[in-house]
């Protein structure tokens, strides 16, 4: 089975391309909605026991619907029919198939909806927004005034960006609509086959039914697994689908590179000034075609709108008197058009190519209908952004299965657990609510820095050495091929019940299954402390982790000569494996001094998740910060002792931006006040960290709050002469007032960018954000309009 569309008119985003993404939307939601009614038949004839028979003959009936879908695919429309007959016959046995059919139709048909349906569904908003955001930026570098040398680079780059991403967006969006066609019949036929298969099994009066067609389903299993072999292949063969996008940029730059080159038949985007009117500019697709100029718009069909009838009585001439860069002009005895080109090497190919398609109709009588349009050049490409391996995510230790069931190389994430899982334990995660599990796909989603961050801090290895301390033997856990039920109620025992952790008074000092220990009796020691921690690749943190733990060791020894004066360390056995060598995504620089050290020790008897959770937070450890969360810390909690904080004001004096975001994914209060009335934006004010305070802001925190003292984060800011935040938080209010979010202008574009590039400079180069303030009166200066 082979794409209906090539990728260049996938690059060159023609109508052609238009036309066959509507044409597979149809197609899309037509079989959406066919599954959708063989499933609601399904769910009846599982849950009307009673009336099994009437509801079997129902979803029966559905299937032969179905079937509808594949008229022209004889083989599989033939072979549904003879599976709808089996089951029509299997019906007359009155033998209610409820398990069964729960583990196969429902299960099958409705994860091919939710999630392979769904995604291409959610995908299509994806794309139709990178295609607003070029339409956008195409009219913007259209519009730059070629007198304003910043405005032209500015909208070019942007341009250059915006066209990049919309390629690779679109052959993804080909990908998936191509992958879903090519699957829909093998998973669609392998379900129902399964589910002959079961009925074979439990239907002892139907085996002589299933005996007349057992040749034919052994022969349709083999042709399912050659359709699957043909679905690899083609998937396979749509991996190197990106590189076709360097290939067309790079024989765009060849023939741009050579203007002397000008192709007999051109086609492309122009935009075309109307005539009446406010003179707006619309964009269009225009080609030559029989001695007429024509265009069309991008969602049209096969009719083109004609703008000149007669190429033989036109002129061309460039147009130098406009505000507007590569704009031409071709003109007729009675009208003229402005057109405008993307580019000066695109705008000499169509005046060139329109003063040779004239002479050539003027000698030919007419030009020649284009059969093989060839396509313009477009715009130099710039280099792609810089993105996450996600197989990087894979290194953490115990992140090549899912954290869950043990499934291999799984493909989503729960970032604010910190754990990978795979596709069928995502979709429980996604039902327990977004405060205890929030998703995200490891290959689809965009992943800011302090997500990556927060990941590479945890993992599967470090979180179920918390969730599954003490699983009891009878306890049915789920597996990679384990039942739907199965999988679901392992999964709300381990998370929302935490049924499996290990609970701090237990007094356990060893266990047969190695899980860790957590506390020790609290008869044996007086104190209790958490370490600094931040881990490293192997080739880096060996040295540095021996001393630690060589520190640790002393300085537990050195409180006491014996065992009842030991400090209990709590977490030390959380993290005992480094990253591997070869990892590559950097670790949390600004919180890099002094991960050996712990923080002043407490009472034992003090020992309790609130205080743990706040205590870890304050030295960025990010496994202990897991287990006070799975130990049961409340989200609200404030320290009495401590000016009444919170864990997010700790983890704010800690300097760490992982801690924070690990709080924020985790439902802290953001804006919770201390006795001083400074909530968690004032104190990183305070601090001059920049960096987390734009996290707090990208989480919304309120920036107006007045503390006891009457000052805002920004009267902070400004006394302490820190122009970032004092930029980060202008520019925030200002968002907020003009209120772009909801007006989609530039503004808001322009907010995002410099938000983005504050996202980056804060996780991976924080040291530029370390800035030496200006004197007082040079900020005097640039403040005082505040």
């Amino acid at each position: 089975m082979l794409s209906k569309i090539e990728f260049d008119e996938c690059l060159k985003d023609s109508p052609k391309f238009r036309a066959f993404l509507e044409e597979e939307e149809t197609v899309i939601d037509h079989l959406e909605q066919k599954l959708d009614k063989a499933i609601k038949m399904c769910t009846i004839a599982v849950d009307s026991g009673k009336e099994y028979v009437k509801n079997q003959s129902a979803f029966a009936t559905s299937l032969w619907d179905l079937r509808t879908h594949f008229q022209e695919d004889t083989s599989a429309h033939n072979a549904l029919g003879k599976i709808i007959h089996c089951l029509q016959e299997m019906n007359k046995f009155h033998t209610i198939l409820l398990d069964q059919a729960s583990r196969t139709v429902l299960k099958n048909l409705t994860s091919y909806v939710k999630q392979d349906i769904k995604e291409v569904k959610d995908f299509k908003h994806l794309f139709s927004k990178v295609s607003e955001s070029l339409d956008t930026a195409l009219t913007r570098n259209a519009q730059a005034n070629k007198n304003r040398i910043a405005e032209v680079t500015e909208s070019a780059n942007i341009l250059s960006a915006t066209t990049s991403c919309f390629r690779h967006t679109a052959l993804d969006y080909v990908n998936l609509l191509v992958m879903l066609q090519s699957k829909k019949r093998p998973e669609i036929l392998w379900t129902l086959l399964s589910y002959y298969q079961a009925c074979n099994t439990f239907y002892h009066q139907g085996s002589d039914l299933c005996n007349d067609f057992e040749q034919f389903f052994k022969g349709l299993a083999d042709d399912i697994n050659d359709m699957r072999a043909e679905s690899k292949a083609l998937e396979k063969t749509m991996q190197n689908r990106h590189m076709c996008v360097s290939s067309f940029v790079d024989d765009k730059l060849e023939n741009q590179s050579d203007n002397t080159q000008i192709p007999k038949q051109i086609e492309g985007y122009l935009f075309k000034r109307t005539s009446k009117g406010f003179k707006t500019w619309n964009r269009r697709w225009f080609y030559l075609f029989d001695n007429q100029l024509v265009y069309k718009k991008r969602g049209d069909g096969d009719v083109p709108t004609v703008m000149e009838e007669d190429l033989r009585i036109c002129t061309v001439r460039p147009v130098n008197d406009s505000d507007r860069r590569f704009c031409f002009e071709v003109i007729s005895p009675t009208k003229s058009h402005i057109l405008q080109a993307d580019s000066a090497e695109i705008l000499h190919q169509w005046i060139s190519a329109l003063h040779k398609g004239i002479g050539a109709a003027i000698n030919c009588g007419q030009l020649s209908k284009v059969d093989q349009l060839t396509p313009v050049g477009s715009l130099p490409g710039a280099s792609n952004f810089k993105k996450i391996n996600w197989e990087q995510f894979l290194k953490i230790p115990g992140n090549s299965q899912c954290c869950d069931c043990r499934h291999p190389e799984p493909r989503w994430a729960s970032i604010n657990l910190g754990i990978t899982l795979c596709i069928a334990c995502s979709g429980v995660h996604r039902s327990l609510g977004v405060h205890h599990s929030k998703v995200r796909s490891l290959t689809l989603d965009a992943w800011e820095p302090e997500i990556v961050k927060v990941m590479m801090e945890l993992g599967n290895e470090i979180v179920n050495r918390v969730y599954e301390a003490q699983v009891d033997e009878a306890v049915v856990r789920a597996t990679e091929n384990c039942d739907g039920t199965i999988r679901e109620n392992w999964i709300k025992a381990k998370y929302v019940e935490k049924r499996f952790v290990l609970p701090m008074d237990s007094g356990l000092t060893k266990r047969n299954d190695g899980g860790h220990e957590l506390s020790l009796p609290r008869t044996t020691v007086r104190k209790w402390s958490v370490r600094k921690l931040r881990r490293r690749p192997k080739s880096k943190s060996k040295e540095k982790m021996k001393a630690c733990d060589e520190e640790t060791a002393s300085t537990a020894s050195g409180k006491s000569g014996d065992s009842s004066g030991s400090v209990l360390v709590i977490g030390k056995d959380l993290c005992n494996s480094a990253l591997k060598e070869d990892f590559a995504l950097s670790s949390d620089q600004e919180s890099t001094g002094g991960e050996d050290n712990l923080f002043e020790d407490e009472d034992i008897s003090s020992l309790n998740p609130n205080l743990l959770l706040y205590k870890s937070a304050g030295v960025h450890n990010l496994p202990v910060m897991c287990q006070a969360f799975a130990l049961g810390a409340s989200k609200s909690w404030t320290n009495i002792n401590d000016l009444n904080r919170t864990a997010l004001h700790q983890a704010i004096l800690s300097g760490s931006v992982m801690a924070c975001e690990y709080l924020l994914l985790n439902g802290i209060p953001i804006d919770s006040v201390d006795d001083n009335g400074y909530t968690a934006l004032h104190l990183a004010t305070e601090k001059g960290c920049t960096s987390q305070a734009y996290l707090l802001l990208k989480h919304r925190a309120k920036h107006d709050i007045e503390a006891n003292d009457s000052k805002r984060p920004i009267d902070i800011a400004v006394d302490k002469a820190n122009a970032d935040i004092v930029t980060l938080l202008r520019l925030t209010k200002l968002h907020e007032e003009i209120g772009v979010e909801e007006q989609g202008n530039g503004e808001s574009d322009t907010y995002n960018h410099v938000m983005r590039d504050f996202s980056q400079m804060a996780v991976n180069q924080p040291q530029r954000l370390q800035r030496n303030p200006k004197t007082n009166d040079q900020y005097d200066d640039d403040v005082e309009n505040d």
